[in-house]
């Protein structure tokens, strides 16, 4: 329905819908991709953890990001079959759940990552009930607080298409939402742009005192490894949040979906994060010596406890 809605606004003009037919096939094999990756990440890592120890710091928040990767998966079978099917048949409520539910994915994980690095950088050990506490706080917030407002507020303009999901453009017009937007993308901006300068500092002087042998010394790979999820929010969330400026200020047009689409497939790489737990099996070559293949073992022995607490240790060098 929607396909053949959008092929009569846009008759006049076959390029556009040439172009919607392409983001959409964008959409399709960008949200394969993290399902298939997604799992077999998840997957890999559950069964890392299940032979380590799961008391460590590090590892409960590990925990509590794969269970947020593994909720946005569960979504996005439907989302595939919208962009394939060009209608929602899943009813109204579920569209609002799996459209609001990719944005809270986005800032949970976010918040976990930024705990992650600031863990890092503090290079303190954090007991085990604080971590749990507030990451009690974060779900109850998020479950309890912030979905029923949500749910009760978006989507709830009028003059929406049921068969259509995931545009809903008029509720971000909304004096509220704009307000809310602009604070997330200022709380954004400020925080990774904070947390760059802070890790850019820590690894470069740790790589004045180490060199020329850094990669042998833990806390010089701990830093690393954080600085990559810097990166992963750096490539999936800023863009996403740079896009939104535009998209709050000229917001789509009665039957323009193009932008609504180009929307999408901003926010759609916001979820190629569930890539990340991938990154811990594929990573570990890039801290091996090349001293030969017993090297390499070790290596390989004393990241995996790094990364998933087995040591006794500090936190902060874990996963």
């Amino acid at each position: 329905m929607y396909k053949n809605t959008a092929q009569q606004a846009l008759s006049p003009n076959g390029t556009q819908s040439q172009n919607m037919e392409r983001m959409h096939l964008i959409l399709i094999g960008l949200y394969s991709v993290i399902l298939a990756g997604g799992i077999a990440g998840v997957i890999v890592m559950s069964r890392r953890l299940s032979q380590r120890n799961i008391q460590s710091v590090m590892t409960i928040i590990i925990i509590n990001l794969m269970v947020v990767h593994s909720i946005l998966l569960l979504s996005l079978p439907f989302r595939l079959a919208y962009y394939i099917s060009y209608e929602w048949k899943f009813g109204w409520f579920t569209c609002k759940v799996f459209s609001g539910m990719i944005y809270a994915h986005m800032y949970i994980t976010f918040i976990f990552y930024v705990v992650i690095i600031i863990i890092r950088l503090l290079r303190k050990e954090f007991q085990r009930c604080y971590t749990t506490t507030w990451i009690v706080a974060v779900w109850f917030v998020v479950i309890v607080i912030i979905s029923p407002i949500f749910l009760s507020f978006y989507g709830t303009s009028t003059n929406y298409n049921y068969s259509e999901c995931f545009q809903f453009h008029r509720d971000i017009q909304q004096q509220g939402m704009v307000i809310a937007n602009y604070c997330l993308i200022g709380i954004m901006g400020t925080t990774i742009s904070a947390l760059s300068i802070s890790q850019l500092t820590v690894i470069f002087q740790l790589a004045m005192k180490y060199w020329p042998g850094m990669n042998s010394h833990v806390e010089f790979r701990a830093q690393m490894k954080s600085f990559f999820f810097i990166l992963v929010i750096l490539v999936c969330f800023i863009p996403h949040h740079v896009f939104r400026i535009y998209y709050i200020q000229h917001p789509p047009q009665k039957d323009d979906n193009s932008l609504l689409l180009y929307n999408e497939i901003f926010l759609g790489f916001t979820a190629l994060c569930c890539l990340d737990m991938l990154s811990f099996p594929l990573g570990l070559r890039l801290f091996t010596d090349g001293e030969g293949v017993s090297t390499q073992s070790r290596a390989f022995r004393t990241l995996s406890k790094e990364h998933l607490g087995t040591s006794t240790g500090s936190n902060f060098t874990e996963w």
